[in-house]
């Protein structure tokens, strides 16, 4: 656990999605002040109960420092094996044979005990209430009914952001956490302060985060099924037998991922591998949904235990997921900062390969590094004459941690998206090829096994607390003794009061060392 921070700021977290009850959380844990503006009802929350998450090991390694996970994983969770891809046949007039299995991954548990955590999935609703629960006992006071829709900023001395409500209502902070999703009111402070500097600097070249094109925006629906409901179809009921598998069934233009999430649900997944389609709407987490036949319409070449599946959700939730070209994730002056679905462009449900056999990595592993890369960072903040320049030198931290992470998450996702709806031709079966080569492994050696493995260990041994405590060694330690000592009078250690050099660090330097 980080050390709580001498002086406390004023955070406001406009969502209290997964998001933002985790941030909010570890941020209050460190010893600042955090409110949540969430603009669902408590009495909607508690009725949406549908939706999984996935837990990858470097998502897993974080949530392991929280109090009482352990237990609610047991009873609440189930453990990945492995990943099964599936090819569909798409062939007229044979459209509900059974798809063949082109490619598999298990996660073996060698090498999951190496990586030190296992991979997860875990219904929504669980993990939501266990993370308001813990925001709550901690003091973290969250304000429902609370819709953002702007947010005022100022100059550097000109006071403090302003975070204003449908209703005419406003919260101030110190600074304002954009996790309020997808359709982020925050997100559009960025934006502007972009387009601004885009229009002084007409040269300048962006990110390359461009390279996400052709789909500037990601299509995609998830169906939730209680689990009764498969075991009294006795071919569905194989499902639920044996080890608990993500499978992947890949189609034309589209692909399907399916998979058991705790005890009592199983979710299914689709996702357009092309741009939106007419009729193609979004719609919000926690309203009614749209009926399956849309996602029928959409599987024609799936096979009869994939379409039946999708005729036993009661609904389907659509989301579609602009590709934003945001350079940066913190404002100008740094009042605001935008953290998990307000700043990635990927799929709110989606995944995120690291190599041509994987798309393993949900997009929450993503906004949960982001949090625990902040809060870290100003689990570090101490309150002096120099409190802006802290805080500056904190955010700016938290974008150059965080940055490249991103964009390389970012490009896998939607590489993978594009790689798995893959229409029919050469270049789908170059890449069953590939992933049939996954299907002889047993007895593999070590080089072999090393090679298939390297993009799930570069991305699932990824620690976000290590990226904080490296970055502050190399570059933070250094710079503030640089900053101290420019801008304090030179000390003389003859004339020092006190002859003990703790006393002597108590006064250069007046950031938490890790």
């Amino acid at each position: 656990m980080s050390a709580p921070s001498t002086n406390a700021l004023n955070f406001v977290v406009t969502g209290g999605g997964i998001t933002g009850l985790t941030c909010a959380y570890l941020l209050k844990r460190t010893g600042h002040n955090v409110i949540i503006l969430e603009k669902s009802s408590r009495s909607e929350e508690i009725a949406c109960e549908d939706g999984g998450v996935r837990v990858p090991p470097n998502m897993m390694r974080l949530l392991q420092e929280l109090p009482g996970m352990e237990e609610m994983l047991k009873t609440k969770a189930t453990k990945c094996a492995g990943i099964l891809f599936h090819q569909c046949s798409g062939v007229e007039g044979k459209e509900d044979e059974p798809a063949k299995l082109v490619g598999k991954m298990d996660f073996a548990q060698e090498i999951m005990n190496d990586l030190g955590c296992d991979f997860y999935f875990i219904p929504h609703k669980d993990l939501h209430e266990y993370l308001r629960t813990l925001c709550i006992s901690s003091g973290v006071h969250i304000r429902y009914e609370f819709e953002v829709v702007e947010v005022q900023t100022s100059g550097p001395s000109e006071g403090i952001p302003r975070v204003l409500s449908k209703s005419g209502e406003q919260v101030t902070g110190d600074i304002v956490i954009g996790a309020d999703g997808k359709n982020s009111a925050v997100r559009k402070v960025l934006l502007a302060e972009q387009d601004e500097d885009e229009e002084i600097d007409s040269t300048t070249a962006g990110s390359d985060k461009s390279a996400l094109s052709p789909i500037q925006a990601i299509v995609g629906a998830t169906l939730s099924i209680p689990i009764s409901v498969l075991k009294s179809d006795p071919e569905l009921e194989s499902l639920l037998q044996g080890e608990n598998h993500w499978m992947v069934y890949m189609g034309d233009g589209t692909s399907i991922a399916m998979a058991r999430y705790g005890p009592e649900l199983y979710l299914l997944d689709l996702t357009y591998g092309q741009p939106p389609l007419p009729g193609d709407e979004d719609e919000e987490w926690l309203s009614s949904g749209t009926p399956v036949q849309k996602v029928l319409n959409k599987a024609r070449e799936y096979d009869a235990r994939v379409k039946k599946l999708i005729t036993l959700a009661k609904t389907s939730h659509w989301n579609i997921q602009t590709v934003y070209d945001l350079q940066r994730y913190v404002s100008k002056f740094n009042q605001v900062v935008v953290i998990g679905d307000a700043a990635h462009s990927t799929y709110i449900n989606g995944t995120q390969n690291t190599d041509l056999y994987m798309s393993t990595h949900s997009c929450r592993a993503a906004a949960f590094e982001d949090a625990f890369t902040l809060s870290r960072l100003f689990s570090r903040f101490s309150s002096s004459q120099q409190s802006k320049t802290s805080t500056s030198f904190l955010l700016s931290s938290y974008q150059q941690i965080q940055q490249k992470r991103t964009q390389a998450m970012e490009r896998s996702e939607m590489s993978t998206m594009l790689l798995l709806a893959i229409p029919p031709g050469s270049e789908r079966e170059g890449r069953n090829n590939g992933f049939r080569l996954t299907l002889h492994l047993d007895g593999a050696d070590d080089a072999t096994l090393e090679r298939v493995w390297a993009g799930y260990v570069a991305q699932f041994n990824y620690d976000a607390r290590d990226a904080v405590d490296e970055w502050w060694m190399t570059w933070a330690r250094p710079a503030r003794l640089l900053i101290i000592f420019t801008v304090y009078p030179p000390i003389s250690l003859s004339s020092s009061t006190s002859d003990n050099p703790d006393d002597l660090s108590a006064i250069l330097i007046n950031i938490h060392s890790p």
